[in-house]
This record gives C-alpha cells, structure tokens and sequence, in this order.
C-alpha cells in the first residue's frame, strides 16, 4: 500500500481468503493491524520520527511499516509492550535479517523510553494534522469546506473502527428472518438505526464463509450507502437508470425497493467493472435488471434521450467521506484531486440529464464531504441546465435522520452525527 498506493481493501479481503486464518481471532486481528495502523499513520509517524537518526520516508518500506506497526501495538492495543516487539523484530529479520530486525528493536524500545506519548507541535494545524493523523493537504482541504469544529468532530471519528453493516436482501428474506439466523450463528445482528434493511453486525468475523452470504441473502453495505437508493423508491413498471453502477450495492437495493418490478439500466464505464456489477446481481438473484458498458464522461447513452424516469449517479469521487473504512485513501489525496475529480462529476451528471424523462427525478451522490464535489458540482449542473432541487418533499418516505438535510435542501450523512460513512446527496428534478 505504502510502495505501491494499492487499495487496502481489496489486498486484506485477498490475505484473509487466501492467507489461512481458520480462526475468526486471527482474521479480526489481521484487520484491526492493518486498518489501525493506516488510520493512525501521522500520528505513529510522529512518535516514530524523534527515534530515528534520519527521516521516516528514506527508510526501506518494510521497516518503515513494520515500525509503524509495531508502534500501533504499543500505542493503540492491549497487546503486551514485550510480545508487539518481540513479534514486530521476528517478522523484520525473517524478511530482512539481522541489522534492519536491530533497527526496529531499538526504535520501539525508544518509543517505550519516551513514555508512549511524544510532545505535539506548536503549530496549531501541524497540531491537528498530529492528533487527527491527517495529511496536511487534506486537513486544510476539509477545513475549507467543512470549517475547523466540523473536521475535527469528522476526523476523530474516522480514527475509530466503523460499524459493520449489512443489507438484507427483502427478494430473498426479510430482515426479521435475516436476524434471527445472524443471531443463532453468533455474529450479534441487530438492527440499523435508521435503514429499513439494515443491520450492524457486532460479531462480523463469519460473514464471507456464511452460506446466507454466498447465496444472496445479504451483502455487505455501510447504512449510509442504504440510504441513497430510498431517496428515488422506484415502483412497479418504473425504468430506472443507474449511471455507474458497480460493485451492485445501490443497483439492487432500487431492484429490492420495487419488489424487483422496476426495470434498471445498469451501466458501467468498463467491461471489468460490468463483470463486477453481473457477479453482485446474480449473487443477490436481483430480478428487471440489465447491464451495460458505456463511459457517461464522454458523451450521453445512445438512443436513451428522456427514456428514463429516475436516474441515479452516484459518481465517482475522492472517496474522503469513508477513511474511517478506507483509511489507506487519506494518504494517497492530491490538492488536486478534488478539481480533478468535479470535472469528471460534472461531465457525467450532464451526459446522464440527457436520459431523463421531463419531469423525472436524478439523485446525485459522493462519498466526499468536499464541496467542490457536492454543493458546487450541482450549483453549476443547475445553472447549466435548468435543473430544479426536489429536496425532501419529493422524497416522501425517505427513513433517515431529518438533521441530515441541509438549508439548501441537499443531504449530508455523517460518521460523527448518524453513525453512517459521509454521503452527499442531492435530488434534482426535470421541468
């Protein structure tokens, strides 16, 4: 992750399939290692550095992890201070032998000596970048969108292990049953706070080996993401468009909300990722959808001019708003990613408008706190267009927070205030 920026996800979900951990212990371990040292790397990085004669980055990207690790054990975990550093200098010599094993030895040691808690920095953002183990480009990014007492109650709450969710899949079995089952195989289910198909898993560890799951009665889904597709509740006969699709989470649940008797366009910009989007629709047995590729960046749906009357974008983004899960993300943000990534919002919002039916509605959604990618994509998309704000009236049933609206009439969730990953959402309506 750190050499190569690959995604964490997706290599930790691979170790623990492929990897041997039999024993649901191990593979929770495994997965708070590797989450927690990625949500606390700056704030490990700074503890680390006073005890090392050079800088962190110009040490070889095995050590510098390991280090990192084993900081994480000694600051963050029960684990006792004598086995995280006995386990830490195994690991670095069986991998790079003695000298560099000697290395990360003494660097624990020195955090040990130091007391576990390094002075911070005088320099009120190098302070909060520090405490909140934020880069610095992305605190001052979030701060200008957010303002200062808003990042801080974000980003604290990023630093902690998120809530495992899960979405009943209601073609399948209701979530009442779903519980009961989830129950009597110890993984401690109860239901979300505010999806109506959601449910927290206290005891996550079996979910991939659970027959239920390979066979569709449920996947993987933060109850934020639950709450994009209930702001369109397609209908029986409705044709729905689902601008980017994959992996499938949004696609099925508007499959799931019309009892499978709406019919869905879904599209992909790619034949991989539509491979992806198919696997998770037939997994979930999700009936009335059909897939496609077709790259709304470059121009609009051929032969689908006001064919639809409700469309979803959720578009691609920065994807700052889960760190908390995707904690490997902050880490790899550019100042100019933001710009770089509203271009491209911008671009498929106007070319799926061209499918909308007069009259029909569009929700917008990111996974970004970032204005760039929310408020300001939409405000010019409106200016551009014509495009009216349906805001909440028009999402009559919609069951989540009501103090996630804002005054302009556009949805925030947030980790800090619903328990939920961040989302922005905005519903927009054809006149």
């Amino acid at each position: 992750m750190d050499r190569g920026r690959a995604y964490a996800d997706i290599l930790l979900e691979r170790a623990l399939r492929e990897g041997g951990f039999p024993d649901p212990r191990d593979r929770a371990l495994l997965t708070e290692l590797v989450m927690g040292t990625l949500r606390r790397r700056g704030a490990l990085d700074h503890a680390l550095s006073p005890c090392l004669s050079r800088p962190l980055e110009k040490t070889d990207a095995l050590v510098r992890n390991a280090l990192r690790l084993g900081a994480y054990q000694l600051l963050h975990t029960r684990i006792p201070d004598r086995v995280a550093i006995f386990e830490t200098v195994a690991a670095v010599k069986s991998l790079r032998g003695e000298k560099p094993a000697g290395l990360v030895n003494a660097v624990l040691r020195g955090i040990l000596r130091a007391g576990k808690t390094p002075p911070l920095p005088g320099d009120a953002l190098l302070r909060m970048s520090v405490e909140l183990s934020a880069p610095l480009p992305l605190l001052a990014a979030l701060v200008r969108s957010l303002g200062e007492e808003e990042v801080v109650s974000f980003l604290k709450t990023s630093l902690e292990k998120p809530p495992f969710d899960v979405r009943a899949n209601t073609l399948v079995v209701s979530r009442d049953a779903l519980i009961a089952r989830l129950a009597g195989a110890g993984m401690e289910p109860s239901p979300c706070r505010y999806a109506s198909e959601g449910i927290l898993l206290g005891k996550p560890g079996g979910v991939h080996a659970d027959p239920g799951f390979r066979s569709g009665e449920y996947l993987v889904m933060d109850e934020g993401a639950q709450l994009i597709a209930p702001l369109l509740s397609p209908r029986e006969g409705e044709e729905v468009l689902d601008a980017c699709a994959a992996p499938g989470g949004k696609t099925t649940h508007l499959a799931a909300l019309s009892g499978g008797k709406a019919r869905i366009l879904a599209v992909e910009v790619s034949g991989g990722r539509e491979r992806v989007l198919r696997e998770t629709v037939a997994r979930l047995r999700a009936g009335g959808i059909e897939t496609a590729v077709h790259d709304f960046s470059a121009g609009p749906l051929p032969g689908a001019a006001g064919r639809f009357g409700k469309i979803l974008v959720d578009a691609p983004c920065t994807g700052m708003g889960v760190i908390g899960r995707n904690p490997d993300a902050k880490w790899r943000f550019d100042p100019a990613d933001p710009g770089r990534m509203a271009a491209l919002q911008r671009a498929i919002l106007r070319n799926a408008w061209d499918s909308l039916s007069p009259g029909g509605l569009l929700v917008y959604s990111t996974c970004s706190p970032l204005r760039e990618e929310d408020e300001e994509v939409v405000e010019a998309f409106r200016r551009e267009t014509g495009a009216v704000p349906a805001g909440r009236a028009s999402a009559k049933n919609w069951p989540g927070p009501a103090d996630a609206w804002t005054k302009e009439g556009f949805l925030r969730l947030s980790p800090h205030r619903h328990g939920t990953d961040y989302f922005f959402a905005a519903l927009l309506r054809k006149e």
